[in-house]
């Protein structure tokens, strides 16, 4: 009975995360796609990722080989608590029932983090994108 409570709740806080909402990262991938073939110079002047709902955490790092942008997705995941109903002295026992909880006391935040990074050529110029990071 006792693993099966635990399960419950593992279940419940697994559903709860995959109940964010979806960071549309297929939207962001058609919306970098003409950066192709600019230079970074061009890059860094014009593309303001929060304009388009993201949130970046930093100003991009430029390298000779990379052009890197951090966007930030913080998740709140609230904690389900069991509450006990019913009488526990009852021949039934008492049930449990797992509700999600909405305070910031009963919640945790997350960042996840997402690497947008341009790969540029001798002449600073942007050849590919690629992500890394768990938010991407």
């Amino acid at each position: 009975m006792i693993h099966s409570k635990y399960f419950i709740l593992c279940l419940c806080l697994i559903l709860q995360g995959c109940a964010t909402p979806a960071w549309q990262s297929t939207n962001l991938q058609d919306y970098l796609q003409p950066y192709i073939g600019q230079s970074a110079d061009h890059i860094e002047q014009n593309l303001n990722l929060r304009n388009i709902g993201f949130q970046t955490l930093k100003q991009p790092e430029k390298t000779n080989q990379h052009l890197i942008y951090t966007v930030l997705r913080p998740i709140n995941i609230p904690v389900p608590m069991a509450q006990s109903y019913g009488d526990p002295s009852g021949s039934m026992g008492s049930s449990i029932r797992l509700g999600s909880v909405s305070t910031s006391q009963q919640s945790y935040d997350v960042n996840f983090y997402c690497h947008i990074i341009f790969k540029l050529d001798q002449q600073q110029i942007a050849r590919s994108i690629r992500y890394e990071g768990k938010a991407c």
